[in-house]
């Protein structure tokens, strides 16, 4: 009964976003989280929101971008009676029995993103946006040295569509997620999964469960609590 959508795709992908919100009634959400303000991220959202109509709070890591598929967004959200927050780092919000805890807030490089840890009895869940490496680095520094590091993630969001940076590696290893989820179309231009990437994944030390929406199609994720159940819609 309580709901949560993190971005909405490109433009193209805001049928797609509108028949899930429908199929499930999701006519109110209790938070909508953008990563960030570019256009793959945020396009689909003009659509789906004309379904979830009612917004408690929308937050992102900017609250303007000056290009017209913000705008058109912003004037959806205008129309649904909802401004976008940027919240403060470590600000946490309730969803259910579950909280949301703002890691990450950057805007100040070109692919920084809110960086979302959802937290459900005992299954945590990591929401990466397009992060690269100095937010990476930042990421690894605070949970590498802090007393309250989450127990190992049950489910990662990889951050940029499965890219490689300088702190791939280490932020990887700070983690350890148990399943990964790599967010990317097929046959790409950019070549994502970066194939450095791929093999950091497929490792003796580190292997995680991985997904990939180019190839298992839509990935849906059940948690009790205590132990997730994966499945794939191709």
């Amino acid at each position: 009964g309580h709901y949560m959508l993190i971005d909405g795709g490109d433009t193209t992908a805001g049928n797609k976003v509108y028949r899930v919100l429908e199929e499930k009634g999701v006519q109110k959400l209790d938070i909508l989280a953008m990563s960030h303000l570019h256009a793959d991220h945020i396009g689909g959202l003009e659509k789906a929101l004309t379904y979830a109509s009612s917004i408690d709070i929308t937050i992102s890591n900017a609250d303007y971008s000056n290009t017209d598929v913000f705008r058109r967004v912003e004037h959806q959200l205008s129309i649904n009676g909802s401004t976008i927050k940027v919240p403060q780092k470590g600000e946490e919000y309730n969803l259910g029995s579950s909280i949301v805890r703002v890691l990450d807030v950057s805007n100040k490089e070109n692919n920084d993103s809110l960086v979302l840890l959802i937290t459900y009895g005992k299954t945590k869940f990591l929401f990466t946006g397009d992060i690269e490496g100095n937010a990476q680095t930042r990421l690894s520094e605070m949970f590498e040295n802090e007393s309250d590091s989450p127990e190992k993630i049950s489910l990662m969001k990889l951050p940029h569509h499965g890219a490689y940076t300088y702190a791939s590696y280490r932020f990887l290893r700070t983690f350890m997620a148990e399943n990964i989820i790599i967010s990317v179309g097929k046959d790409n231009p950019y070549g994502h999964p970066d194939r450095r990437m791929e093999e950091l994944l497929t490792g003796k030390a580190y292997k995680p469960n991985v997904y990939r929406t180019d190839l298992d199609g839509d990935i849906i994720v059940d948690s009790d609590g205590k132990k997730l159940e994966i499945k794939t819609k191709k």
